[in-house]
C-alpha cells in the first residue's frame, strides 16, 4: 500500500462504520423494536445526539407519542420530527436557552397527565445543554463556572460531578418531576463504565456518592458558594427513582468493536486496546506513537476522552487534535504512519471539525502553509492544533453524527 493514497483514506472510513453502529436513530429503534412500549408515551430527548434519537423513537411509536420536548445542541437539530417541540441550547458552555429549556422541561413533565408514560432518550451534552438553577444563583454565576470547569483539565466525571452540587434538576433531582409516573429511559454513554448516575449529571439517576470525587479544598470560593444554594441530591432509596427503568442502547465499545470488525475485514492486524484513554491529552498522544513505534504493522484502536489544560488566550482545536499533533511530534522521524483522532459526536473543541487523520507528511505540509520557522511545538502548546490542521488539509468534518459516545483513536505504522 501507498500510505498517502490510502491509508488516511481507510482509517477514515472505519471511522465512519464505527459511528454508523452507534447512531442514536438506529439505536433505539432497534431497541423499541425488541421491547415494545405500551400506551400513551410522552416524548423528552435531551444531548447532542437527541434529535437522532428521538427519529428512532418516533419511527417506531408514530402515533403513540403524544407530545414531545427535544433539547439539543445549536445546529444539530433534524427537520424530521413534525409536531415535537425543539429547544436549541448551547454546547460546550450553557447559555440563557440552556435556562429556557429547563423551564420547558419541568412544564412539560408538569403538565403531563397522572396515567403518562415517560421516554427519555440522553446522550452526552445534557449538562450544558439544559439547566435549572437555585433562584439566588445567576446566569452569570454559571457561565463562569463552567469556564473554570472547561479551563481546569480536570476528568468529564469530575466535572459533571461539580456540575450536579449547583443544580436543580442534575443529581437526579429531576425525579422527583416525574412524580411516580411510569418512566423508561434510553441512554447513549459518553462516559467510561457506562454509569447511568453519570451520563448528562445523572438528571434521573441518584448520585448519593459525587461528592467523594471532589476536592472541595481545591475549588474557587464562588463554587463552594453555589454549592451551598442548590437543594440536596436525592438520596438512593427516595421513591421518586422506584417507576424509573433505564438501558444503555449505545456506548464506546459498540463503536471500537465496529472499527476493529471493520479494519479485520480489510486485512488488518488489529489490536482493539482494553485501556480507556483518558487525561492530559498530550501525554496521551505520546504514549500513542510509543505503542505504534512497538508494533509496527499492527492497526491499534483505542477508544476514550482526554482532557486539554487551556492556556489564557487557546487557539483553534480540540482534544483529540491535541492529541494528534502531540503523537505526530513524535513520529516526525518515522516513515509511513498514520493516525487519526475524532470525536463520535462530529465535534472536537469549538471547531466545525471531529478530529483529524494525519500521516508522516503532515507536519511537512502544514509549514509550507504556515509562517516560516513554524514549530508545531509551539501550536501544540497554545491549544491551537487546529490552525496546524487547517494548514495540513488533514482535518475531518463529519457534521453532527446523530451519536455521541466520546472520541476514537486509531494509529498505523508500516513495518
Amino acid at each position: 500500500m501507498n500510505i498517502k493514497d490510502s491509508h488516511q483514506q481507510v482509517l477514515t472510513n472505519i471511522f465512519l462504520q464505527a459511528i454508523q453502529a452507534v447512531n442514536g436513530e438506529r439505536c433505539v429503534e432497534q431497541y423499541l423494536q425488541e421491547n415494545p412500549l405500551n400506551g400513551d408515551i410522552f416524548l423528552i430527548a435531551i444531548g447532542k445526539a437527541a434529535c437522532s434519537m428521538a427519529n428512532g423513537a418516533c419511527t417506531v411509536l408514530g402515533h403513540q407519542i403524544k407530545r414531545g420536548l427535544v433539547i439539543t445542541k445549536h445546529g444539530h437539530c433534524s427537520p424530521k420530527l413534525p409536531g415535537i417541540h425543539v429547544i436549541e441550547a448551547g454546547h460546550p458552555l450553557p447559555d440563557q436557552q440552556s435556562l429556557a429549556a429547563g423551564r420547558q422541561l419541568l412544564s412539560f413533565l408538569n403538565a403531563a397527565p397522572e396515567n403518562a408514560r415517560f421516554l427519555f432518550l440522553i446522550s452526552g451534552g445534557a449538562s450544558a445543554l439544559v439547566e435549572v438553577l437555585p433562584e439566588s444563583v445567576t446566569f452569570e454565576s454559571l457561565e463562569k463556572l463552567n469556564n473554570w470547569l472547561l479551563q481546569s483539565g480536570l476528568p468529564i466525571v469530575e466535572m459533571n460531578a461539580i456540575r450536579k452540587q449547583v443544580s436543580c434538576i442534575k443529581g437526579g433531582r429531576l425525579a422527583r418531576y416525574t412524580e411516580g409516573r411510569v418512566t423508561t429511559v434510553l441512554l447513549m454513554s459518553d462516559v467510561q463504565g457506562d454509569n447511568p448516575a453519570v451520563i448528562g449529571s445523572g438528571l434521573l439517576f441518584p448520585s448519593d456518592d459525587s461528592l467523594k470525587i471532589i476536592n472541595k479544598e481545591k475549588l474557587p470560593g464562588f463554587i463552594q458558594s453555589m454549592f451551598a444554594q442548590a437543594p440536596p441530591i436525592a438520596s438512593t432509596d427516595d421513591p421518586c427513582f422506584n417507576s424509573i427503568n433505564w438501558h444503555i442502547i449505545a456506548n464506546l465499545q459498540q463503536a471500537i468493536t465496529a472499527a476493529g470488525e471493520a479494519a479485520v475485514s480489510l486485512g488488518y492486524i488489529t489490536n482493539v486496546h482494553a485501556e480507556y484513554l483518558q487525561g492530559d491529552a498530550i501525554e496521551c498522544g505520546r504514549h500513542i506513537a510509543q505503542v505504534m513505534q512497538s508494533y509496527p504493522g499492527v492497526l491499534h484502536i483505542w477508544g476514550g476522552e482526554t482532557t486539554v489544560t487551556l492556556p489564557i488566550d487557546p487557539g483553534k482545536g480540540g482534544r483529540c487534535q491535541s492529541l494528534a499533533l502531540s503523537a505526530a511530534i513524535e513520529l516526525q522521524d518515522d516513515k509511513q504512519w498514520c493516525l487519526l483522532a475524532a470525536g463520535t459526536d462530529g465535534g472536537d473543541g469549538v471547531m466545525d471539525a471531529a478530529g483529524v487523520c494525519i500521516d508522516a507528511n503532515t507536519l511537512a505540509k502544514a509549514k509550507q502553509k504556515l509562517a516560516p520557522g513554524a514549530d508545531p511545538r509551539i501550536y501544540l502548546k497554545n491549544a491551537d492544533a487546529g490552525t496546524l490542521f487547517e494548514a495540513s488539509a488533514d482535518l475531518i468534518r463529519t457534521g453532527p453524527t446523530g451519536t455521541n459516545v466520546t472520541d476514537v483513536v486509531m494509529g498505523y505504522m508500516e513495518r
